[in-house]
Order: C-alpha cells, then sequence, then structure tokens
C-alpha cells in the first residue's frame, strides 16, 4: 500500500491544513507530469492524483490513515451517535415522501394538477434545506472535532485510533445523507 502523506511530503495526521496540502500537490505535479518529460509513464501523475484526492476529503484521509497504522475501519462494536441516529428516521421519511412526490409530478399532465402540488413540493424543499442545514452543522462539528484528535495524535496515536474510527464513520454516514440530500432537492428543483 502506498502511503499517500509521504508521496505528498505530508506528516502522517488526522489533520492536514488544505492549502500546504494542495501546494504540495501542485510542486510534485509539476515533477512528475507526463508533459514535461520528468516521467515518461502517467502512472506516477495518476498516483499523485489518487493520493491528494483522498487526503483532502477527511473520510478517505480516516480510512487511508487507520489503514496504514494497521487499524482498517470496521463497524464491528461501533456505536453510532445520538445525533446520527436521530437523523436516520427523519432522513427515511423525508426520502419517501420525495419519491412519492417526484411520482405524482411526473403523474400530472396539466398546469392545474401541477399547480395543486406546488405547496407539497415547497414543504419538501424547505424540509430538505432543514435537513442539509444540520448535516452541515454536524460536518463542521465533526471537522472541529478532528482537529482536537489532531493535536492528541502527535503525543500518542495508539490512544486515539479509536476515536479516528469513530470519526470516520461520522464522515461516512454524513457524506452519504448529504449526497441523497443533496439529489432530492435536484429532483424536487425539476418541478
Amino acid at each position: 500500500m502506498t502511503d499517500y502523506f509521504a508521496l505528498l511530503d505530508q506528516a502522517r495526521a488526522p489533520w492536514l491544513d488544505p492549502a500546504s496540502l494542495k501546494d504540495a500537490y501542485h510542486r510534485r505535479t509539476l515533477q512528475t507530469h507526463p508533459d514535461t518529460g520528468a516521467d515518461k509513464t502517467e502512472s506516477g501523475f495518476a498516483e499523485l492524483n489518487e493520493a491528494f484526492q483522498v487526503l483532502q476529503d477527511p473520510k478517505r484521509r480516516l480510512h487511508h490513515l487507520l489503514a496504514l497504522e494497521g487499524r482498517a475501519p470496521s463497524s464491528w462494536g461501533l456505536t453510532v451517535p445520538q445525533e446520527l441516529q436521530d437523523l436516520f428516521p427523519a432522513i427515511g421519511a423525508l426520502t419517501q415522501r420525495a419519491n412519492l412526490f417526484l411520482e405524482k409530478a411526473k403523474a400530472a399532465t396539466n398546469a392545474l394538477s401541477r399547480s395543486l402540488l406546488k405547496p407539497q413540493l415547497l414543504e419538501l424543499q424547505k424540509e430538505t434545506a432543514e435537513l442539509r442545514e444540520k448535516i452541515q452543522a454536524l460536518s463542521d462539528a465533526t471537522l472541529a472535532q478532528l482537529r482536537v484528535v489532531n493535536s492528541s495524535w502527535a503525543t500518542n496515536p495508539s490512544e486515539e485510533l479509536a476515536a479516528l474510527s469513530n470519526l470516520y464513520f461520522t464522515f461516512a454516514y454524513l457524506g452519504r445523507w448529504s449526497a441523497q440530500l443533496d439529489e432530492i432537492a435536484f429532483q424536487l428543483s425539476l418541478h
């Protein structure tokens, strides 16, 4: 397994400064880009690009870090935080109502039937926006937790592995739900 931290000259840590990571990526791409003639194959450039994509995403970075530490994330024994448990039914119910609405909207063939659906559409859009805000707030809080764990990671990484694994799963849930809500918002915007 390639160590993407080493490939981009970054410390093996849970939190990376985005600007410094981007600068390191740009410096390295100038050295390995196939057009510069330094590397006749595209494999070095592709691996560098993959490293940047992994390290800039907190969820993927944590997965990579945990794998390098020999502790690839496993959901065995995982306790889902209460604030995430509360979102499961809300997002599921919204998804179900949005899908039913979209079916009704697809079947609406005239202006009157479409206009009768407008209040329901506005309510679904409002609820989607509220859930997206909750997801963003939780994501921001999780990033803040990651920075806290990062400060103690430097002195005692082994004690922070469980916390990093939990943060990884939190990012995974939030990312999945964020994409789901983005898709719902997009589909609703078409009506």
